[in-house]
């Protein structure tokens, strides 16, 4: 069984824009009948105006003045390389929060140095009076009791505690999970090693089907409120070094269900594990597009 996304009427449906948006994603026919959620796609050549100007149409709902961005620093790699979240989509996040909030940006890199991948892919300049850069693993880690189907307790850290949290990826596929976008995002707040299972230990010597589990099961108890997706560049192939495509667009929603679809779909991908299982757990809903340009 496959949906088709509804799309708001300014959708076009051409490949005007170098890209074409027709979201086909293959579903159990008990879960067809979703209600929808708005997914802003804004396209430009500005990634800092381009994300502020996505942001501002699809207006979310803040509820918590501590804001946790979480973006994809999966090693030290400078922005160009799109294989990390480029700083200037993060700091059109922030000029959008404005000073209102205090904003920590945090991550923990997959076994690499997490401050030399900060600096590499220029995020120190970030920082201002109520933004603080924060490495994960120089923080506390806290057990997390889930009890889900494929896992019962993790270590995460505990930047999350208390916070309106922005899962912030960059536009990619991977070679296991087929694409790493929002939802595989949040594997960065595991634990990178240690006695309960932690970030190395959701990987290990499973399919691909217990792997989503897993990540349901860290999903249902902890999601970002916000998903935006830098989708400058995608890369096809790997999630390190595979290959570039321009898109010049952020995409954002409050259901980073809805994010990953639509991220999936640019890429090419219309059948994804993880983001079906997502689905099949009601941990999202189906897309609404609405496009805009700046």
């Amino acid at each position: 069984m496959h949906f088709i996304v509804a799309y708001s009427s300014s959708d076009q449906r051409s490949h005007k824009n170098g890209y074409e948006i027709n979201i086909l994603a293959k579903l159990n026919s008990s879960y067809v009948n979703y209600v929808t959620m708005k997914v802003v796609v804004c396209q430009g050549e500005n990634p800092k105006e381009r994300t502020r100007k996505a942001l501002e149409v699809l207006s979310p709902s803040i509820s918590k003045s501590y804001v946790l961005i979480k973006p994809n620093l999966v090693e030290p790699m400078r922005p160009d390389t799109g294989a990390v979240t480029r700083p200037e989509v993060v700091e059109g996040i922030i000029n959008f929060l404005g000073e209102n909030y205090k904003i920590i940006i945090g991550e923990s890199s997959s076994g690499y140095n997490t401050k030399k991948a900060f600096e590499l892919a220029g995020y120190n300049e970030l920082e201002r009076d109520n933004v603080e850069i924060v490495d994960f693993d120089n923080r506390s880690y806290y057990k997390l009791n889930i009890n889900g189907r494929a896992w019962k307790d993790v270590e995460v850290t505990d930047a999350v505690k208390d916070k309106y949290i922005i899962s912030v990826a960059s536009l990619k596929e991977h070679p296991f999970s087929v694409v790493t976008l929002c939802l595989k995002n949040m594997m960065g707040i595991l634990k990178p090693e240690g006695s309960l299972p932690n970030k190395s230990y959701i990987h290990d010597g499973v399919s691909e089907e217990m792997w989503a589990e897993r990540l349901c099961d860290l999903l249902e108890k902890i999601k970002p409120q916000l998903a935006v997706i830098d989708g400058t560049t995608g890369m096809y192939g790997n999630h390190l070094h595979g290959t570039l495509k321009k898109h010049n667009l952020t995409i954002t929603s409050e259901d980073p269900v809805s994010a990953d679809i639509v991220g999936a779909e640019i890429l090419g991908d219309k059948y994804v594990p993880h983001i079906s299982k997502a689905l099949e757990r009601k941990l999202g809903e189906k897309p609404e597009i609405e496009r805009v340009n700046v």
